[in-house]
């Protein structure tokens, strides 16, 4: 079984290749783990998770890197693990998906759960 977590497209400061000031990453960091936390528990409450897959929705055609794309969406995924209270090193991670929706662009985590 999978449940799927949908959250909003990271910031692009959280790309390992903004130039932006510390600070501003920080809260950039801070924010997007808090409201992956939220998101998570009030979509799915708590629930044991196995590993999980990154479908990205972007809202233009363009090319992108699934490394950065990954990197961008850390702190997303460290406010699921807090929300559901498990180690995400135990988690096993199935690859990134790159679609194009222009009207509703989102980040769709879709994990497979502990049966």
């Amino acid at each position: 079984m999978s449940k799927t977590i949908t959250l909003p497209l990271p910031s692009r400061n959280l790309s390992p290749n903004s130039q932006v000031h510390w600070s501003i990453k920080a809260k950039n960091r801070k924010s997007a783990r808090r409201d992956a936390a939220l998101l998570a528990f009030h979509q799915c409450g708590p629930q044991q998770f196995t590993g999980y897959r990154l479908d990205f929705y972007w809202p233009v055609k363009r090319r992108r890197d699934r490394d950065n794309a990954c990197a961008s969406a850390k702190s997303a995924l460290d406010g699921i693990a807090d929300a559901m209270r498990q180690d995400d090193s135990e988690w096993e991670f199935y690859g990134v998906r790159f679609s194009i929706d222009r009207e509703n662009p989102r980040l769709e985590i879709v994990f497979s759960e502990i049966e």
